[in-house]
């Protein structure tokens, strides 16, 4: 397959995932607080915002199998579709469990965009730059999400949920339009698109892929850290032990953000340089270590220095697997390959906020920092079985 490079699909490709990133972004981080708006209490709350989560589970390792029949370009655009419609209903929703199904439908588009333009990008380039350019894709939508988020409190103060998911909904439109209006994505997918569409016997071989099956480890522990640790008790800890304000640790977040933009931008091209296998090493080791010690910290200072070395760690670890996960199978097997990596870091998504708590309470807040730096250790060792890239 020849490279085709840093061309205008690729740009297209990226401009379309900020869209789609900030349109999520202007809604998530208050979701829990319009569902208590339209009646969720307690275990619910926690359903609507998993909500999403889980329905993108169905359709990570399948959206291989639909790209292979329909081709990238009509995929990806079944998931923004889906997307606006979703986001639409949650502007309307009055109960729950309208939320919740509206948040999931939102969750099937989801993997059907993210899953095929990531498998796309990557088939856009050899080896030789293949880091670079899923570091700057990856960059561009983590810069989507800052700035979503940054704008989601003020849209809602300014005006109202039901304005903020209608300019959501908006934003997305702005992206289906770049993908249906220019013909470069549309022609772009008729060429990538493999001949020989995915079959369920290839997708066992997928499956018990070993280096696919290292890799995808070591991403869920990172997300179990990540969602469980860093985004659930370390909050609560920071907040109930140490007497920051919400503020405060507001701007240790912020922090991470800056380290993982850093590591969207440099650590792709690193791996293209000294290899994948290294890189992953580096961020699961860096990341294990800083969680420790993150734990032990005091200070607001000390806080913010780790928290951002975790955001340039985990940046390495989120740049490279999936790079390894496509670089792992044949060509026509990519998009099951992304799609099992994903599945991943959804359940890890999923199972790391619900694991956390219940070990904080159990055994305490400190534990959990020790066992999610173990489990990130325990997939070292396996890291040194990985084919060099």
């Amino acid at each position: 397959m020849s490279d085709r490079g840093y061309n205008v699909t690729y740009y297209i490709l990226c401009v379309i995932a900020l869209f789609v990133m900030m349109s999520t972004s202007l809604v998530i981080p208050l979701i829990s607080i319009f569902a208590k708006q339209v009646g969720a209490s307690g275990v619910t709350i926690g359903l609507v915002v998993a909500g999403y989560w889980i329905s993108r589970i169905f359709l990570e390792i399948p959206s291989g199998f639909i790209s292979q029949r329909l081709g990238y370009y009509r995929t990806m655009m079944m998931g923004i579709a889906l997307t606006i419609v979703g986001t639409v209903i949650c502007a309307f929703v009055t109960t729950p469990i309208q939320l919740t199904l509206a948040r999931a439908l939102m969750g099937l588009g989801a993997p059907l965009f993210f899953a095929v333009a990531t498998t796309l990008v990557i088939n856009l380039f050899t080896s030789e730059s293949r880091g670079t350019a899923l570091g700057m894709f990856q960059g561009i939508e983590f810069v989507g999400t800052i700035v979503g988020a940054t704008f989601s409190g003020y849209i809602v103060a300014a005006y109202n949920f039901k304005t903020s998911f209608l300019i959501s909904a908006g934003l997305v439109c702005a992206a289906l339009i770049l993908i249906v209006v220019p013909r470069y994505v549309r022609e772009e997918s008729k060429r990538q698109v493999a001949a020989e569409p995915l079959s369920l016997s290839a997708l066992r071989e997928v499956l018990g892929n070993r280096d696919l099956l290292i890799v995808s480890s070591a991403t869920f522990a990172e997300f179990i850290m990540s969602g469980g640790v860093l985004m659930t008790i370390f909050p609560l800890m920071a907040n109930e032990e140490l007497g920051f304000s919400l503020t405060s640790i507001g701007l240790l977040m912020g922090c991470r953000s800056i380290g993982y933009v850093i590591a969207m931008f440099s650590m792709g091209r690193i791996s293209d340089r000294l290899g994948r296998r290294p890189v992953l090493q580096f961020g699961i080791a860096a990341t294990a270590a800083l969680t420790l010690i993150m734990g032990m910290a005091k200070t607001f200072n000390s806080l913010a220095v780790i928290i951002f070395g975790i955001g340039i760690s985990t940046g390495a670890i989120w740049i490279v697997s999936p790079v390894l996960a496509a670089e792992s199978v044949k060509l026509n097997q990519r998009g099951a390959a992304i799609g099992t990596y994903r599945t991943f870091f959804d359940l890890g998504s999923i199972m790391g906020p619900i694991m956390m708590t219940y070990v904080m309470v159990a055994y305490g807040a400190m534990t959990c920092f020790y066992l999610a730096s173990a489990l990130l250790l325990v997939n070292l060792l396996p890291t040194t079985l990985l084919k060099k890239k």
